[in-house]
């Protein structure tokens, strides 16, 4: 009697996996890529490498960073260290924490001290928490010509598109003198670190924009005819994000008894901010006086702060915008190397 493939397949199927793995694997579409990298992460707990390094390089193709970390995480379980690597860097590049750590832990084997300590910097500012509190703050492992290449890059790249920016960064790939080749091996680090930062300053800009956005609306309505330090009346037709790194809002001295700052208004979502960071954005929006806030007749203030050092949580950046829509950056907190 002639069995067909496809039930043999599927007995075989049935014998090689496992129920949870089975249902996983049903989950895992191009619709539910989630499942995909919940799938990703089952194989590679079960040190599974050759089933991670599949998935891991579909994720990584869907340019889903993660996916990148579970290919190299399983081609080094494989034996296959310059394929890992690689797969490695491209997920710190694309600021995944996981792999920066790995790589971290992997220069730290090799005896590469100063890397494996930028790797978990990196980690520690992409949101992997607890492998700040391991890192020396004060440690300085840039030379002065490096740190002096740093400042300016800061100074020439306010712009990120401008010409002086791009001509500052193009050094890196000839690594010019008085640049040292450790130098160029370690500033690229710290500049995904700094350019990072500035993309997140971009959301300061933006809830600003939209703040001012819904007081001018509150401004020309009819039955209102002025501005409000009222955040949930200036907001009362937006959904909130999931996650803010900037809380934004007006003093809390001007508003009374309403509720003046996202924090306040979307407490949700900021669950994930390190609480030295928000005592101390909660103290700035405390320090406004009174006699300090516009008539909401005439115009207001609105301020946008976060922290973006997490190894320097108190150190804030902070932002204002008035009735006009003039942006000014009242504290530069981009992070120190």
């Amino acid at each position: 009697m002639k069995i067909s493939l496809a039930i043999i397949l599927l007995f075989l199927v049935k014998i090689a996996f496992s129920q949870e793995e089975m249902a996983l694997i049903k989950s895992c579409n191009n619709t539910n890529l989630p499942a995909c990298e919940t799938l990703g992460s089952y194989y590679i707990k079960k040190m599974d490498w050759a089933k991670g390094v599949i998935v891991g390089e579909a994720l990584c193709a869907k340019d889903l960073a993660i996916g990148c970390t579970f290919a190299g995480t399983s081609l080094l379980g494989l034996g296959k260290g310059k394929e890992g690597n690689s797969y490695l860097t491209k997920a710190c590049d694309k600021f995944e924490p996981y792999a920066c750590r790995s790589l971290g832990r992997l220069m730290k084997k090799v005896g590469e001290s100063d890397l494996s300590h930028l790797y978990f910097r990196r980690a520690c500012h992409y949101g992997l928490k607890e492998i700040c509190s391991d890192l020396k703050r004060d440690k300085k492992i840039l030379s002065s010509t490096g740190l002096d290449f740093l400042s300016k890059v800061k100074e020439d790249c306010a712009d990120s598109q401008s010409s002086a920016c791009s001509d500052r960064l193009s050094v890196l790939n000839t690594c010019t003198k008085p640049l040292s080749k450790e130098d160029c091996q370690l500033l690229p680090g710290y500049l995904s670190i700094l350019f990072r930062a500035k993309l997140m300053q971009a959301e300061a800009k933006f809830s600003l924009t939209l703040l001012v956005a819904g007081e001018k609306a509150l401004k020309i309505d009819p039955k209102i005819k002025a501005y409000s330090y009222d955040l949930a009346l200036v907001l009362k037709d937006y959904k909130p994000q999931n996650y803010y790194h900037y809380v934004f809002g007006f003093m809390n001295s001007c508003s009374g008894q309403a509720k003046s700052t996202s924090l306040s208004l979307f407490k949700d979502s900021y669950k994930n901010i390190n609480s030295k960071s928000l005592l101390s954005i909660r103290h700035y929006f405390n320090t406004g006086k009174k006699s300090d806030c516009y008539d909401p007749a005439i115009g207001f203030e609105a301020f946008a702060l976060a922290s973006l050092d997490p190894l320097n949580p108190t150190r804030l950046d902070i932002w204002k915008m008035n009735y006009d829509g003039n942006l000014i950056q009242l504290m530069d907190g981009l992070p120190s190397p």
